[in-house]
């Protein structure tokens, strides 16, 4: 008759016994959550809405957000911790500035989360300037274009249909793009047009964003040759001056 093995009853029971434990150690306190802030986007152009999003704060903490060390005030975490603000980009004079945001609880400072994004002012720069053939390249230098992906410039005169001409592809976070380009051809009609650039494929006066360019297309006189005196036209760009 086998004899009982009380040691290794005891030591099977203990192995068996060892998942269980690990489960139990894996399963202990839970840790608290590292509060995170973060935009829905890097870089926004004046006007556009900003989206900040707050997760791993106390529920129902009240929380202070300020930008650049001023307070603009405060929210509330909802039952898991998280809370959602929008507020509009203010305009700017330099080309890009970056703001630093936090979000802090106000009941207890030590948890708190930052988060930075750029905020790039819309503008366009056209070269060459001055009394030019009107189908000449020009380098068109742009940015802050944010709210899409593709540059275009619409050109309309008068009540005419406006001619839409692609610039390019937007780059980077600020929607940038430095590229040459031929706006108008060689013989185009004297007279005065509206230039429109923006981020749709079809011209619309209510666009938004947009940078809006008057420009002055005249006739200018000439001799043919240096022994014949008659005068024969040909198209110029005086210059263009922005609308807004």
């Amino acid at each position: 008759m086998p004899v009982p093995d009380p040691k290794g009853s005891l030591l099977k029971k203990r192995l068996a016994s060892l998942p269980l434990l690990a489960a139990l150690a894996f399963a202990g306190p839970a840790v608290a959550q590292t509060p995170v802030l973060e935009s829905d986007r890097s870089c926004y152009g004046p006007g556009q809405e900003v989206g900040l999003t707050g997760i791993g704060f106390t529920p129902g903490a009240p929380v202070a957000v300020s930008v650049d060390g001023r307070q603009l005030g405060s929210t509330q975490a909802n039952p898991v911790g998280e809370f959602d603000i929008s507020l509009s980009a203010p305009s700017i004079s330099a080309k890009q500035r970056r703001y630093a945001f936090s979000a802090t609880e106000e009941d207890n400072p030590a948890v708190t989360a930052s988060a930075s994004f750029l905020v790039s002012s819309l503008a366009v720069k056209i070269t060459p300037r001055g009394r030019t053939n009107p189908g000449v390249m020009r380098r068109i230098v742009a940015r802050g274009f944010t709210s899409g992906r593709v540059l275009w410039a619409h050109i309309k005169r008068g009540k005419r249909k406006a001619r839409n001409v692609k610039i390019g592809r937007l780059k980077g976070a600020c929607h940038t793009i430095n590229v040459k380009r031929r706006l108008f051809p060689s013989n185009a009609t004297p007279g005065v047009y509206k230039v429109q650039f923006d981020t749709k494929r079809r011209y619309s006066k209510k666009t938004r964003p947009n940078t809006t360019f008057s420009w002055l297309i005249f006739r200018t006189l000439r001799a043919s040759s240096a022994s014949a005196p008659t005068a024969t036209a040909a198209a110029v760009v005086r210059d263009w001056t922005p609308l807004g």
